[in-house]
């Protein structure tokens, strides 16, 4: 936790696991971020991924402050490691919350490990190296850049359906005539 602590700050209260992250990066105009929480990684991935974030922000120039100072966006960022089908999956949240304290946008994602077999049942988070943390730090910056910029969210490629599995899996012709395209990514109007 030494490393998180020297970046800006760290946060942890006995209830949870609950960890918080700051950068200093100066801000650069009034479209500054500041990332309140990231839930759910141990220590050691936590430490990584605060570092991918630095590093990634800085890349993209983005304006990314303390949690104790003012910022225009404050996200809380949530990881889960889970395995399906025998390989580790790192699943993503970022909440990303205006001035007003309410939620104007959700990015989510999940990142497949590459490892699979006996160590990604005993230890998935094991397998969310650096290279897997950086997908989700990109995706995630991405989302926010293209808020921030005004623009909708590019589509996700569409993922293939899961396998069907047991009774409670139905399956519906798909309706053709409906072009909409729904993103993964999204602004919600409140």
């Amino acid at each position: 936790m030494m490393s998180v602590c020297a970046l800006g700050g760290c946060a942890s209260n006995g209830a949870s696991n609950s960890h918080a992250m700051a950068t200093t990066t100066a801000p650069s105009d009034a479209a500054t971020i500041a990332f309140d929480q990231i839930d759910g990684p141990p220590p050691q991935v936590f430490d990584r991924m605060v570092n991918v974030l630095d590093s990634e922000s800085k890349l993209r120039s983005l304006a990314v402050v303390s949690r104790e100072a003012p910022a225009a966006y404050r996200v809380r960022s949530y990881l889960s490691a889970q395995v399906v089908s025998g390989k580790s999956v790192i699943a993503w949240v970022w909440d990303v919350y205006d001035r007003n304290q309410q939620r104007a946008l959700r990015l989510s994602g999940q990142e497949p490990t590459g490892r699979a077999g006996r160590d990604a049942v005993r230890d998935p988070w094991g397998a969310a190296d650096d290279l897997v943390l950086r997908k989700i730090a990109q995706a995630g910056f991405s989302g926010l850049t293209s808020m921030l910029n005004g623009t909708a969210p590019a589509d996700n490629p569409t993922q293939p359906a899961p396998a069907a599995r047991g009774p409670a899996v139905a399956a519906a012709p798909a309706d053709t005539t409906d072009t909409t395209n729904v993103a993964a990514l999204g602004y919600t109007d409140h």
